[in-house]
């Protein structure tokens, strides 16, 4: 019989930036209590319609029906950082800015510190419409999306170390029995849950056995992480823009403390980004000389401006060059579109990740179960990433992935 089980659980604070956090994180495990469990297997959303509850729970019951798996489905940090994930839209002060300075270009009064609701902006924004219809102009403002739980956009570490941290909790606590030959633990995702499943096997390359990936990005997009908006609110949203008003058009972005100040303490720094690189040559040969996860990755050759496939074929040229097992379909032409696991040559192609499953997660497993056994207490758990003036290092210590960041020069 099948068994969904809901866990809240203690993770990372964000040890960047300094910050407590204040939310539990969250997850789910489902699982079939009739059968021997042989691996976990994570399917980790993006930021696109995977977020949907109910997509998230009918593959995770599919996929431990169909095979020897438990399927965990994280909700990591800011995950509801979009409307259809939670998210409220509200402005910040750089947005009152903005708004306050536009209008009275245009000759629009308007109370900034009274749009305190999305209601007051809306009837607002009608009104401002029309007011540009009648004088033949546009005008372009921001707008911030404050996500669930209170939490912000940290991109990428938090959110992967929650993944991590979700895995160590259900290796210490099995609520499955498991199959003779151990716990493998796979993960998969589309977008930004394929660039996260990488990134966890960057940082804790000794528990992740293999990665399943459908258009991650190898170099994320810089928009992403929310602070855009202090160089070009409109060349840079982390979002694509509104198109609820003709003659308004509204730049969306993420609620971050990522800054591009320099002087404050949390500048985005190479640093900051280096760390969140897959496509990172140095830190590649580092993670090389740990056990190697296998993986998998398919990719448009036309996904353009979100995941350049140039990108990701250099990584995957990279990761077998270091003598990594990986497979890299490229998808290049339309003969390639079957209409039910690849659709189209957009970024994502539209692809079914059920049928991904059915067909990379069998194979996966099988590999990672003929690879020689290693003596886990022999496995050095943690890994150092030399970063511009920063060094990170990632441990495994009680059951919890830890962060701490030095000075190059401690």
């Amino acid at each position: 019989m099948l068994v969904n089980k809901s866990y809240e659980i203690n993770s990372c604070d964000d040890f960047e930036l300094d910050i407590k956090r204040e939310s539990k994180l969250e997850f789910k495990v489902c699982f079939d209590d009739e059968k021997e469990i042989e691996a976990l297997l994570f399917v980790i959303p993006g930021l696109g319609h995977d977020t949907n509850e109910n997509y998230r729970e009918h593959l995770a019951q599919f996929s431990a029906n169909e095979f020897n798996v438990a399927v965990v489905s994280v909700s990591y940090h800011c995950i509801g950082n979009r409307p259809q994930t939670g998210a409220k839209l509200e402005l910040d002060y750089i947005d009152k800015l903005i708004w306050k300075e536009s209008c009275k270009a245009v000759g629009f009064e308007i109370d900034v510190e009274k749009l305190t609701s999305f209601e007051a902006m809306c009837k607002n924004l009608e009104a401002l419409n029309s007011f540009l219809q009648s004088r033949y102009t546009d005008l372009n403002l921001s707008i911030t999306f404050c996500p669930t739980k209170n939490e912000y956009q940290n991109f990428g570490i938090m959110q992967a170390l929650d993944i991590l941290n979700a895995l160590l909790f259900v290796r210490k606590n099995p609520p499955f029995k498991i199959a003779g030959g151990g716990l493998a633990f796979i993960l998969l995702g589309s977008s930004h849950g394929g660039y996260l499943a990488h990134l966890c096997a960057k940082i804790a390359p000794w528990l992740v056995d293999g990665v399943i990936d459908n258009s991650g990005y190898a170099k994320f997009l810089w928009r992403l992480v929310g602070a855009g908006k202090e160089l070009d609110f409109i060349k840079y949203p982390s979002a694509p823009n509104s198109t609820l008003f003709s003659n308004i058009r509204i730049c969306f972005f993420d609620k971050t403390f990522w800054t591009i100040n320099k002087k404050s303490p949390y500048f985005f720094s190479p640093a900051r980004n280096q760390i969140r690189y897959i496509l990172e040559p140095n830190h590649l040969k580092i993670q090389a000389q740990y056990p190697k996860p296998f993986y998998v990755s398919y990719h448009s050759l036309y996904d353009d401006e979100i995941a350049p496939a140039d990108d990701k074929k250099e990584l995957y040229r990279l990761l077998k060059h270091l003598e990594f097992d990986v497979k890299f379909i490229l998808i290049s032409n339309e003969s390639q579109l079957d209409g039910k696991f690849i659709k189209s040559l957009s970024h994502g192609m539209d692809m079914s990740i059920k049928t991904l499953i059915c067909k990379e997660v069998p194979p996966m497993l099988e590999k990672i179960q003929k690879k020689a056994l290693q003596n886990s207490l022999k496995i050095k758990k943690t890994i150092s990433y030399p970063c511009e003036d920063l060094l990170y290092v990632f441990s495994e210590k009680k059951d919890q992935i830890h962060l701490q960041i030095k000075e190059k020069n401690d």
